[in-house]
C-alpha cells in the first residue's frame, strides 16, 4: 500500500482534512503558529510582543464551515466547525408564587 501522505491534500484523518501540505518547522517553546483570517499561515512569540510574522501568504482559502489549524506535520488541515445553536426565545419571566 502506498503512503496516505503522498497523495497529495484533501486527505482525511479522523475528523480533520489535510488541506495544504506545507511541511513547516517549528519552534512551539517560542512560538505560537496559526491561520489569519486571509488564509495566511502566520507566526508570533508567546510572549505577545512584536509583529506576526507571515510564514507562508495565501496558503488556504478559508471556508466558516470549517475550523483550519496547522497539524503535528506541518501541514494545514481543517475539520467541521460544531453546528452553532440558536438561542431558545426566552418567555416572559413567571412571578414566583408567594407562601402565605
Amino acid at each position: 500500500m502506498a503512503d496516505s501522505r503522498a497523495q497529495g491534500c484533501n486527505l482525511q484523518s479522523g475528523m480533520a482534512e489535510k488541506v495544504k501540505k506545507l511541511n513547516l518547522e517549528r519552534d512551539y517553546k517560542k512560538y505560537l503558529y496559526f491561520i489569519d483570517a486571509n488564509g495566511n499561515v502566520c507566526q508570533r512569540t508567546k510572549s505577545g510582543e512584536g509583529e506576526t510574522t507571515i510564514l507562508v501568504p495565501n496558503a488556504v482559502e478559508r471556508d466558516n464551515q470549517y475550523l483550519y489549524f496547522i497539524d503535528k506535520e506541518g501541514d494545514v488541515a481543517r475539520s467541521p466547525r460544531s453546528g452553532r445553536r440558536k438561542k431558545q426565545e426566552i418567555g416572559p419571566k413567571a412571578e414566583p408564587e408567594k407562601a402565605a
